[in-house]
């Protein structure tokens, strides 16, 4: 478990066998190239393959075909020419395919509509071409709105007839008619009373019976045309998916690879490019280089993570078990390649600390299951982080007897004589109840030993960082910082000191105790600047202040000693959330009725499920949130600097252009 071990290589070639290295560096996942490139010589040309990608990727949205990585090894296209050959062949058939389809549709949409005008006509009983052939007469035919209907008496002496046949959604459907020299006049009125004109085809001469008939059989031949030309399309598409696919994935491959060309140094015929690959990896990547040309040569340099250049990618590398976990260091920020990877640390806090504060054995286990479903079906990064957790949340609701807030089935720790009676002596002086009969009469040992917990990893994370500091060199902060040496003698001794005189009454604060263990520390902290200066043979370019120096230096301090306190306080949200379980469940318990000796009855039983599902819900996103808050301000923030840079191998990937 850790970083896994880098190396610098460098690949040389003659600048025909560019691409060929690219192309392997691309295939084998396994470089990240840093170099930004000389332009010298072919770097500024235009992607041949763009233009071809961009018209087989817009096809591809037109057929409908879902993009998806596959094979293309085999494809016999190689130079942007062939690309162009094989769009235009297959296009050619799809224009023709699909103007074919597109016109009968539109014509077909029209006539649907001309026949849903009709059906609103059918009391009009003269044929349409008597109508249209009158000599003296012209009329319009289409629909009103209702609201303007009666707007229609204001023209009731003008020279214009409206004639209703039909109310349908808001609309009155109807013809009018006028006098040829006047139609202009009538339509002018009508159209500003919202009147939408239809215009019948020429074919249709019969009535509005007759015409709906007609239109029918057309609208029939129409649409077999049109599932005929849909099928044809289909058969087509279908059988030049996995070509496409192909050809896609291919000019994808080929066009990205082309543009890695720009990181490339091109110098007398010669290509050289640099990038980071995983040292138990360079092997295999040289084979691949190796295949792809013999004469391509690949130097290997490992990187030294004492001193190892800033930009150096990081690849985190951990077992089965904390590997889900490696999500929150991400969040955070990656470690730099000279320090170490927290993930294990991390994934071990989280889970106790998730257990202790979601402990029940039954919400634990649907915890789990739940999360190995999730695995199974999705690639969510959290389901695997909940089958873990699920089972911490187990043993925790065994150190608590819950099981789906039922107290009797497991004894709880308080209830176990021989841990009870220890337990008790530890706590002596706090009047704890030797034989209690709910979790709430422990309440103070729960917040004490959320406490302890709390005091505990603050300490393991200050001692983390100050091995951190020695191995990276910097001893002045190793020694003289909050997190450093200075710092874990002064939370120490506060802690111990304190705990002592009022936990147990032992005068531990005395005098030298004090000064040796607390003043010293913190007047060594108060000093780190000075003496971090001197170490290093430093000198300030700007005059010494004294006021400033001491008032900059005291808040410091000060902040160190708030953030103390508050790093430890938050911890008693573990022993808050604790209690807060145990006060959901038992306000299930009462909803249901579920008291000692009553019957169990179905409200007793969908109560409690329904109950379970509300509390797993609400608690278990409250307490991930809260672990997690504890993670990153008082683990985190006291070794982990979060400034490493990702590995990220050259890939082609089509779901970022797709």
């Amino acid at each position: 478990m850790g970083i896994e071990k880098m190396s610098l290589l460098s690949v040389e070639g003659s600048i025909d066998e560019l691409e060929s290295a690219l192309m392997a560096c691309c295939d084998s996942r396994l470089f990240q190239m840093t170099t930004s490139g000389a332009v010298l010589r072919n770097l500024n040309e235009p992607n041949p393959y763009l233009g071809i990608y961009t018209k087989v990727r817009d096809m591809a949205v037109n057929l409908k075909i879902s993009p998806e990585y596959c094979d293309f090894k085999k494809l016999p296209y190689e130079t942007p020419e062939d690309f162009e050959g094989y769009f235009e062949g297959i296009s050619g058939k799809y224009e023709e395919i699909n103007e074919k389809l597109t016109e009968v549709s539109k014509t077909l949409e029209e006539h649907k509509s001309t026949d849903a005008y009709l059906r609103h006509l059918m009391g009009l009983d003269v044929p349409f071409h008597d109508l249209f052939s009158m000599k003296y007469v012209k009329l319009r035919i289409g629909r009103l709105p209702v609201d303007s209907v009666q707007k229609l008496k204001f023209y009731e002496q003008k020279c214009f007839v409206f004639m209703p046949f039909e109310h349908a959604e808001g609309y009155v459907y109807g013809i009018y008619l006028a006098p040829k020299n006047l139609m202009d006049f009538a339509d002018d009125v009508m159209r500003s009373l919202s009147f939408e004109r239809m215009r019948l085809p020429d074919y249709l001469e019969d009535n509005a019976e007759g015409a709906d008939k007609k239109l029918a059989e057309i609208i029939e031949r129409e649409a077999k045309q049109k599932e005929e030309l849909e099928k044809e399309l289909a058969y087509f598409t279908d059988g030049l998916k996995s070509d496409f696919n192909a050809v896609l994935c291919k000019l994808k491959y080929k066009a990205d690879c082309f543009e890695l060309r720009k990181k490339a140094i091109i110098t007398e015929e010669k290509f050289s490019f640099s990038g980071y690959c995983p040292t138990r990896d360079c092997p295999r990547l040289r084979e691949e280089l190796k295949k792809a040309s013999p004469y391509i040569q690949c130097l290997e340099i490992p990187v030294d993570k004492k001193n190892a250049p800033e930009n150096t990618p990081v690849k985190l590398k951990n077992n089965w078990l904390v590997r889900p976990f490696e999500m929150f260091v991400r969040m955070y920020g990656l470690p730099s390649y000279s320090m170490f990877d927290p993930t294990p640390y991390v994934a071990v806090t989280y889970m106790i600390l998730f257990g202790l504060m979601f402990g029940d054995v039954g919400q634990g286990l649907v915890v789990t299951l739940l999360g190995l479903l999730l695995t199974k079906l999705t690639k969510n990064g959290l389901a695997p982080i909940m089958t873990r957790i699920g089972v911490f949340s187990m043993l925790g609701g065994c150190i608590y007897g819950s099981v789906f807030g039922i107290e009797t089935i497991i004894p709880p720790i308080y209830h176990r004589s021989e841990i009870w009676h220890n337990v008790c002596k530890l706590f002596g002086g706090l009047g704890i109840p030797e034989h209690p009969e709910s979790i709430f009469q422990v309440a103070t040992v729960i917040l004490l030993f959320a406490l302890a917990i709390g005091i505990i990893l603050i300490l393991i994370s200050m001692i983390f960082n100050m091995v951190l500091k020695f191995k990276a060199g910097h001893t002045g902060e190793a020694i003289f910082s909050v997190n450093g040496v200075c710092g874990i003698v002064l939370y120490a001794s506060l802690v111990v000191g304190l705990v002592c005189t009022l936990l147990y009454g032992i005068p531990l604060m005395t005098p030298v105790y004090t000064i040796c263990l607390i003043a010293v520390p913190a007047l060594l902290i108060f000093l780190r600047e000075p003496i971090l200066d001197k170490m290093a043979h430093k000198k300030s370019e700007e005059p010494f202040k004294i006021g400033n120096f001491i008032i900059s230096n005291f808040i410091e301090l000060f902040e160190a000693a708030i953030s103390f306190l508050s790093n430890t306080m938050s911890y008693l949200r573990v022993g808050g959330f604790v209690l807060s379980h145990a006060g959901f469940m038992l306000v299930v318990s009462q909803l249901a009725g579920a008291t000692e000796g009553a019957p169990i009855t179905a409200k007793t039983v969908i109560v409690y499920i329904v109950g379970n599902i509300v509390v797993m819900g609400i608690e278990g996103l409250l307490v991930g949130i809260q672990v997690l808050r504890l993670e990153f301000y008082e683990i985190f923030s006291r070794f982990h600097d979060g400034g490493g840079v990702d590995f990220k191998p050259v890939e082609i990937k089509l779901d970022s252009e797709i």
